[in-house]
């Protein structure tokens, strides 16, 4: 073999080992490559991450501030509705020490029932109060009363005023078998939960106390009590629909909140539909809002309170 040849051989086995180390180094940059695709990937996945993070802790203080809002304005509120019947019986108190003040009877029956009502007011408010300070607690409520659903009914209406609501016609139907329908419960709370939202549809159907004397709609109010059996579950259904400002889907679950108002120009606390759900679902039952109900001008709400039979 010629020295040509040989040196022909040793050019052509070196390019076949600097191809080798080209195709091992291309292997290992392609791996690389992979890698970095794969760490980018994961990068932009934990940026989409926090990004949603981010998103949720802001929701989460606006919502606390919202809330902190919603406090103060309570207790401005309430501060308000307690300052007003307290000066009313002072004023009634003034009145009948007054020193040589004699009353006809008219004006004596007249004082008489503005400091029975103005108690009222204080006792049921601070009631109200107390009623909050357990809406969030978990302990179940004796069931030991076994009471027609027709009187739970008729003691809630009357509680809540609404019978007696000039501004509604309120109706009350009877599901099949629901008129004999016997129920295991508390009578008090059971009654309570439901006044309150008989209490809520009868607020809610008046107009706004920021539109009156300002061209408030003339469209009577209208509230309907239906009682239902279920039979799939054993729950008993107290349906309360009305025509009145309705809820928006989207604050289904925020308005049992506490001091949740969506309106701030309608009269309320804000707790008595946080009350009725923590009562509801004490006495193993629960109460949701039917977002699919509308009325014919496309308002109203739907409320269910369901309680074991």
């Amino acid at each position: 073999m010629s020295s040509d040849e040989q040196q022909l051989r040793e050019e052509l086995q070196q390019l076949r080992e600097d191809y080798k180390t080209l195709e091992h180094n291309f292997d290992i940059m392609s791996e690389g490559y992979q890698e970095s695709l794969l760490l980018y990937d994961k990068l932009e996945e934990t940026y989409h991450e926090l990004e949603e993070t981010n998103k949720e802790l802001d929701k989460a203080r606006r919502r606390a501030e919202e809330a902190s809002q919603m406090k103060t304005n309570f207790i401005q509120q309430i501060s308000h509705e307690i300052r007003t019947p307290l000066n009313i019986l002072s004023g009634f108190t003034q009145i009948i020490t007054m020193p040589g003040m004699e009353l006809d009877e008219a004006t004596r029956e007249e004082v008489t029932r503005g400091i029975s009502d103005n108690t009222n007011r204080i006792t049921s408010l601070v009631n109200k109060m107390l009623e909050l300070a357990d809406a969030n607690s978990q302990a179940e409520i004796d069931r030991n009363d076994t009471v027609p659903a027709v009187q739970i009914a008729a003691q809630a209406a009357d509680e809540s005023g609404i019978t007696q609501a000039a501004h509604l016609d309120f109706d009350l139907q009877m599901g099949d078998g629901s008129e004999v329908a016997m129920l295991t419960t508390d009578l008090q709370h059971s009654v309570r939960a439901l006044s309150l939202l008989l209490d809520n549809a009868r607020k809610f159907t008046q107009p706004a106390e920021a539109a009156v004397g300002a061209g408030a709609s003339s469209k009577r109010g209208r509230a309907l009590l239906r009682l239902e059996i279920d039979a799939a579950t054993s729950m008993f259904h107290f349906i309360i629909e009305d025509n009145g400002i309705g809820v928006p889907a989207e604050e289904a679950e925020h308005i049992f909140d506490e001091f949740v108002q969506l309106d701030q120009y309608y009269d309320g606390t804000g707790i008595g539909l946080t009350v009725a759900r923590g009562i509801a679902r004490r006495l193993g039952g629960d109460i949701t809002i039917d977002t699919t109900y509308h009325d014919e001008n496309g308002g109203g709400a739907r409320f269910i309170l369901a309680l074991p039979m």
